[in-house]
């Protein structure tokens, strides 16, 4: 009987460990898969767990980390929770990897410097405490050929976020990391003049502030203000209601 009992406290303990997060609003359809599992239909108050892969196919949905961060997922979005350490409700470390989507998340500063991280295929964003919200898959124009690229767009609605490129993209790349980001109203766009390793690629960063964005792809750079019509878009109007 006392086996018992420490087995049903042990697997509930590991249940515990694994969750992440929960629901907080759905509307339309979205789903969690556990690694190697079947697909589940989220509904309000579904827990969220490391490995899931979160797959909105309608509408938009809400999750509330343990921590209380908040993560918001548009239309279409895929995210994968790749690493995620709580210790109580202090966050200790997360990262998910958007696969495609768009992102939004206001990060709650963590007492004890603990990271979070969202990565794409292009763009690495690391934070501590702020809002912004990522594009994994964009197309925008370019100073070189080809003229349209695919790029990851983040843009900072509050706080200081730091951005670095992927590891397929600095593998891929071939030129330069961007400068600093210019004064406010003026666009940079780094065509990558010089030829520079992947290791190196993979120590260039930029620091972005509120109201700013970069887009990131394959020697493609381009820091700009906050596009205002990306604060006007559908996503952005269902944030501004729920947040």
């Amino acid at each position: 009987m006392k086996r018992l009992f420490a087995v049903a406290v042990t697997l509930a303990s590991m249940a515990a460990f694994a969750e992440v997060g929960k629901v907080a609003l759905v509307e339309g359809k979205a789903t969690r898969t556990p690694k190697g599992g079947a697909a589940v239909e989220l509904a309000k108050d579904s827990a969220i767990e490391l490995g899931d892969t979160i797959d909105v196919q309608s509408g938009n949905l809400k999750l509330l980390l343990t921590d209380e961060s908040i993560i918001m997922l548009a239309p279409a979005s895929k995210l994968e929770i790749t690493e995620a350490e709580f210790q109580g409700q202090e966050r200790k470390g997360f990262k998910a990897f958007l696969q495609s989507g768009s992102l939004w998340t206001k990060v709650k500063k963590a007492l004890g410097g603990g990271g979070y991280e969202v990565s794409t295929e292009r763009a690495v964003a690391g934070v501590r405490g702020t809002i912004f919200r990522i594009d994994a898959d964009k197309m925008v124009t370019a100073a070189k050929p080809p003229k349209a690229r695919k790029a990851s767009i983040v843009r900072i609605v509050e706080g200081v976020v730091n951005i670095k490129p992927s590891a397929e993209v600095a593998k891929a790349s071939t030129g330069a990391a961007p400068p600093p980001p210019k004064k406010k109203g003026e666009r940079v766009q780094v065509a990558g003049p010089s030829e520079i390793s992947a290791d190196e690629w993979e120590k260039k960063f930029v620091d972005l502030q509120q109201n700013q964005q970069i887009a990131v792809g394959v020697d493609l750079w381009d820091v700009a203000q906050f596009e205002e019509a990306a604060k006007r878009d559908a996503f952005a109007k269902w944030i501004e209601k729920n947040q």
